[in-house]
């Protein structure tokens, strides 16, 4: 112990501590024998430890294993990521200064009888402020803009030069993206992209307008629209015009998977009707501009399956009506393109349309609610009510 026989002087001693006994009108006999005495160390390590605010979704999350890491580009805002859920990670400041030591007996540790005795703790960091954890949304933004690096358009345009830009593999994503594991899995498949030779793609618009076009023809020739279309025979005519792993893609996509009572079965789809009308509604909208709603409705009626009925409920989130314009007219408005934080969603959707009712803004901010924060409750703090017709609406609260 010569480190601490060297500069005894400036620590405390025996004597000072019961000297601060008689000051307290204690007995050291009331006391466990054992003093702990703590000096600041000459070389305070205050940058290096960093104190975080454990919440009960990561404390489970480190008792059981499974990884926590921070994720994001440097230029971001810093996330904490479980393998399932994200959290901001915000600086907090602390109203008392909190010491850290390498050592310090507690309770049950100290002997409750003994000759009195004094032991030197070091304090090697002195914390002000700690990073506390709030759970967010994922930012998935970022992973469409990386699958739209390289969109899939077909084995033969993978080395033109439209199709030079990088591929993405999984563990490439969980680097950058800011979600937990399963957020990005569940975002890939709101993206519909898939994995090719390792790569996660997206497929080029109308590359996939190509594959769904040829797959619902096959079902009108085969008769499949009502009884379902047979994967296997689907991959067997198609697979020498398109990959099998794209076509499968493309039919689970828009189709749901038939309950099957035998082998003969299985490996049927049926074709979702509110899917594939969605998408047809998107092949007229896409690069028309504004469209004469009903010379839209005419047209994508047309344009459908036989036998599909269309509905403007089939296209909430990616259309948007306007009932004021003279004659009344349909528009692209998909939600993937409009900003992820709250406050910039709204600015968004009142800069679009000053006024919303209900059903209308509904779908482009229910991706937005919380636990605590339904479509209701965000309407109440981003937005104005007013009555207009005999309608409610809801404007921006802002004044320009």
């Amino acid at each position: 112990m010569a480190a601490v026989a060297d500069d005894a002087e400036q620590r405390r001693s025996l004597q000072d501590v019961n000297t601060v006994l008689q000051y307290a009108k204690l007995e050291p006999s009331e006391l466990r024998p054992c003093v702990q005495a703590i000096f600041f160390s000459e070389n305070l390590e205050n940058d290096s430890v960093k104190l975080l605010e454990m919440n009960g979704e990561v404390m489970t999350a480190l008792k059981t294993g499974d990884r926590v890491v921070l994720r994001g580009n440097k230029d971001d805002m810093a996330v904490l990521c479980t393998e399932t859920q994200t959290f901001d990670l915000k600086g907090a400041e602390l109203s008392n200064s909190m010491l850290l030591l390498q050592h310090l007996d507690c309770g049950q540790d100290l002997p409750e009888t003994g000759p009195q005795e004094i032991q030197y703790r070091e304090v090697v960091s002195v914390l002000h402020d700690y990073f506390e954890l709030r759970p967010v949304k994922p930012r998935l933004r970022t992973l469409r803009h990386l699958l739209e690096e390289n969109l899939y358009s077909g084995h033969e345009c993978e080395e033109d030069e439209q199709h030079q830009g990088k591929k993405y593999t999984m563990t490439e994503f969980l680097n950058v993206v800011q979600a937990s594991e399963k957020e990005i899995v569940a975002g890939l498949k709101n993206l519909r992209a898939l994995e090719l030779q390792g790569y996660w793609r997206m497929l080029d618009f109308d590359y996939l307008s190509t594959v769904m076009s040829h797959i619902v023809q096959l079902a009108e020739e085969g008769d499949w629209l009502q009884t379902g279309v047979p994967l296997a025979d689907c991959l067997a005519v198609l697979e020498e015009l398109f990959p099998r792993e794209v076509i499968k893609h493309v039919v689970e996509c828009y189709s749901r998977p038939q309950p099957a009572d035998s082998s003969e079965e299985a490996g049927i789809y049926r074709l979702d009707e509110d899917q594939v009308c969605q998408f047809y509604a998107e092949v007229c909208l896409r690069n028309a501009g504004k469209f004469n709603l009903n010379e839209f409705l005419q047209v994508w009626e047309q344009s459908v399956p036989p036998g599909m009925k269309t509905s403007l409920s089939q296209i909430q989130g990616i259309a948007l009506v306007d009932r004021d314009s003279k004659p009344e007219t349909i528009s692209f408005f998909p939600v993937e393109d409009l900003p992820e934080d709250v406050s910039e969603r709204f600015d968004y959707l009142f800069d679009a349309r000053k006024k919303w009712t209900l059903a209308e803004i509904t779908p482009y901010i229910s991706g937005l609610t919380t636990e605590k924060l339904d479509v209701g409750a965000l309407l109440t703090k981003y937005a104005r009510a007013s009555t207009q017709n005999g309608i409610k609406v809801f404007s921006s609260r802002k004044t320009f």
